[in-house]
């Protein structure tokens, strides 16, 4: 027996650490649920900041210092190609408004001047649930960056995606009962979830690319377009908005197949996916 061995006898090794690295993934799920379903209960309002703050601590049981800085390099990592920006913010922006467009055709009132005018505020919104940790944005490194990245290390990017997509659902379960999401975005996010899978794995592991495109659709989906339907309107204009985002998701399957494989290499940084 070495001398490291004897400094650190395995009988004596921390059993939650044990637990944690045997179990990292079911660790982190668990955990992203527990806290934000106290934040609804206590609060009212999900910790968009909880799958972050779990998956850094699921990291420092299983890799350490190296696992969460290879996180943090994802969540900075801003040099990749210009399409990847449009994409982030064009998607989102356009599903929103052409569902409001289509939500109108079909009979809606059309917005008034004051809502319309609100456009200015959807750049400050953007910036403070991009920069302050506290909204929807900050799930993203935990379910895009940790749990995605563990996923794909037996599974298709495609198949990894619709997994992280089903346990966001179920993060979100308490809002659904509530009312505060409609059950069209049950169909958004699982769509969402192939497309968001496809540009963390195109911008080679970039999960800045995810909390941007999060954000614009907090932004202008979320803060701008919707509070302008309400009732019935506002139900019609969600499953639009989640029937766009399929076409989005179908056009992203239809010209990169090689999503339904395997990835031929690790796509994310092997410090995170452990």
């Amino acid at each position: 027996m070495s001398r490291t061995d004897q400094l650190v006898p395995p009988e004596t090794e921390n059993p939650i650490r044990r637990f944690v690295q045997a179990h990292p993934l079911a660790t982190f799920i668990v955990l992203a649920y527990m806290v934000n379903w106290a934040a609804v209960l206590v609060l009212g309002d999900p910790l968009g900041s909880g799958p972050f703050f779990v998956a850094v601590f699921v990291l420092s049981m299983t890799k350490g210092w190296p696992g969460i800085r290879a996180l943090f390099g994802q969540m900075t990592r801003w040099r990749v190609n210009w399409k990847w920006y449009a994409v982030a913010v064009g998607l989102p922006s356009g599903a929103a408004v052409l569902s409001a467009l289509a939500t109108i055709a079909l009979g809606a009132p059309r917005p008034t001047s004051a809502q319309i005018g609100l456009w200015t505020e959807i750049i400050p919104f953007f910036l403070f649930a991009l920069i302050v940790p506290l909204l929807g944005p900050w799930e993203e490194p935990g379910f895009r960056g940790f749990a995605l990245s563990r996923l794909m290390r037996e599974r298709s990017i495609f198949t990894s995606g619709l997994i992280v997509g089903v346990v966001i659902v179920f993060w979100h379960m308490p809002l659904f009962f509530t009312g505060d999401i409609p059950m069209g975005d049950v169909v958004l996010i699982m769509a969402g979830a192939v497309v968001f899978a496809w540009m963390v794995v195109g911008t080679g592991g970039s999960v800045l690319l995810a909390m941007i495109m999060h954000a614009t659709n907090n932004a202008v989906s979320g803060e701008y377009i919707s509070p302008m339907f309400t009732g019935t309107d506002a139900e019609i204009l969600g499953w639009i908005r989640a029937g766009i985002w399929c076409v989005f998701a179908a056009a992203v399957l239809l010209t990169n197949p090689h999503l339904m494989s395997r990835p031929r290499s690790e796509p994310i940084p092997a410090s995170v996916a452990g």
